[in-house]
């Protein structure tokens, strides 16, 4: 399964790459696929992250380890669950 991470940001650059490196270390350490950050196309968000994961359970104790910044204000977690039609 896929996990979008949207969320904004009012810190600085550094402040977010240092975040940025946190999560890559806590995805290592979980299993889980960091696939990037990325700018979001979504007006009402300034960023995602993008993860694959076999469980939401795994991604959430991925999210534990790292905790939320206060130069994170809001966020929301898609999940994108494959299909066969």
């Amino acid at each position: 399964m896929i996990i979008l991470l949207y969320f904004d940001w009012n810190g600085s650059r550094r402040e977010l790459k240092e975040w940025n490196d946190k999560l890559t270390e806590s995805c290592e350490n979980t299993g889980i696929k960091s696939m990037g950050l990325y700018g979001s196309m979504n007006e009402k968000w300034n960023y995602v992250c993008m993860f694959e994961t076999e469980s939401y359970d795994k991604f959430l104790e991925m999210c534990r380890n790292v905790g939320r910044p206060p130069r994170m204000p809001h966020h929301i977690s898609e999940i994108l669950i494959p299909q066969r039609l």
